[in-house]
């Protein structure tokens, strides 16, 4: 599964995956698997991907693009408390149709796409002239790319796929303005982020109406919509989940000396019904638009069930365990935080959605933000839940407890 990035627009869904069964998307890991983990790719290599062996647009050959390239993985390699790695292998292996060089049909990109889904080789493909955006019925004047995994088996991504828009980056004013070079690069950094198994967050959402730099510094990367340039640099949310699903257990910087975790569960008014989808944000005491880590509640839960009436194969993968329903669990890096909640934003969702491909709207108001929670290194701090306000009665008149 690849998700595209467009220029304050929605990252739409593109499916080209096998996907083991049992994973579903979430906010903070993108697949959970039936069992409530991560599908994850293996560290004990760096992963392998190949580059095009064309050019990225008419004014940028392949050397310089692959240089970018190489720097825009390079910003999750550098993230000293996880484990993931990544490392160039080459141009893109000649399979069927593409007999090496430059994928530049629709054609080539079907063969070198299909070796993706075949789980041999992770290509990252430049399209000069949006031939393969315009193919796959994309609007190649505001999608500037798209990545994800390829496919995976029980447990683990086995190849990925990045593609890139030139039409962005080709010096001419049509059909579409070009980006500038650190506009570019931000969104694709953020697609190699679905590349590497991390879905979207949502923290500081108000900066979609334009914000301050305190809050562009929480803006995640991994925020649905490319708001600024400043985008390139992870922030602690991407930081966090990073190195969450791809834990440093060796050197003097790693995630169980840096980061702990808060956990809970998110309540309907009653305090006992789980609530699935509300946006659980943990801001730092005294760094609160700067210092954020967000979830959405439930995200290891299997959000859609089959109907055996109407539906008998309609389900989404992931956990069913009860407990894991509006559950929360969110890394943090040491310190001191509150915890509060609030809608995904109604723009959020298919491809742009944060906790799955739909969007839920928050039940009720959300109550005060709680805590201060102290929170050391390696530690858990649970049973930080929130009950929502004035949300409609479990039981209506005419049912009964």
């Amino acid at each position: 599964m690849s998700a595209t990035y467009r220029w304050f627009a929605a990252c739409s869904a593109w499916l080209a995956l096998l996907l083991v069964p049992g994973a579903a998307e979430a906010g903070g890991p993108f697949f959970v698997r039936s069992d409530g983990l991560p599908v994850v790719w293996s560290t004990a290599a760096p992963i392998a991907y190949r580059t095009d062996n064309g050019p990225l647009s008419a004014i940028i050959d392949e050397a310089n693009a692959t240089t970018r390239v190489n720097s825009m993985f390079a910003v999750w390699d550098a993230v000293p408390t996880a484990a993931i790695r990544y490392a160039r292998a080459g141009f893109i292996n000649a399979v069927g149709a593409f007999s090496g060089g430059d994928v530049d049909t629709a054609a080539e990109f079907d063969a070198v796409s299909g070796d993706c889904d075949a789980g041999n080789q992770s290509p990252v493909v430049y399209d000069v002239d949006a031939t393969i955006f315009i193919d796959l019925g994309y609007d190649q004047t505001s999608v500037i790319g798209f990545a994800g995994p390829c496919v995976a088996n029980a447990t683990q991504f086995l190849t990925g796929l990045v593609v890139m828009n030139g039409l962005f980056q080709d010096g001419a004013a049509a059909p579409v303005q070009d980006l500038t070079v650190a506009e570019f690069d931000a969104a694709l950094i953020h697609e190699i982020g679905h590349f590497s198994g991390l879905d979207h967050s949502q923290i500081n959402v108000n900066c979609l109406a334009g914000c301050g730099s305190a809050d562009l510094d929480g803006l995640p990367t991994m925020f649905p919509f490319l708001l600024d340039a400043s985008q390139a640099q992870l922030s602690p949310d991407d930081i966090a989940w990073i190195s969450r699903l791809y834990p440093q257990s060796a050197g003097g910087t790693t995630f169980a000396n840096t980061h702990g975790t808060i956990s809970g569960i998110v309540f309907f008014s009653d305090g006992e019904s789980h609530a699935q989808l509300v946006n659980v944000i943990a801001r730092q005491v005294g760094q609160d638009r700067r210092i954020a880590v967000s979830v959405a509640s439930g995200f290891k839960f299997r959000v859609f069930h089959g109907n055996p009436i109407n539906d008998p194969g309609g389900t989404s993968p992931g956990s069913e365990a009860p407990g894991d329903i509006g559950l929360f669990e969110i890394p943090v890096p040491a310190g001191n935080y509150t915890i509060s909640v609030e809608s995904i934003d109604d723009q959020f969702v298919d491809g742009s959605s944060v906790g799955g491909q739909v969007r839920i709207a928050m039940p009720g108001t959300a109550p005060p933000a709680i805590g201060p929670i102290s929170v050391a290194a390696g530690s858990t701090m649970s049973g930080n839940n929130v009950t929502l306000i004035s949300t409609a009665p479990r039981f209506d008149q005419f049912e009964g407890p």
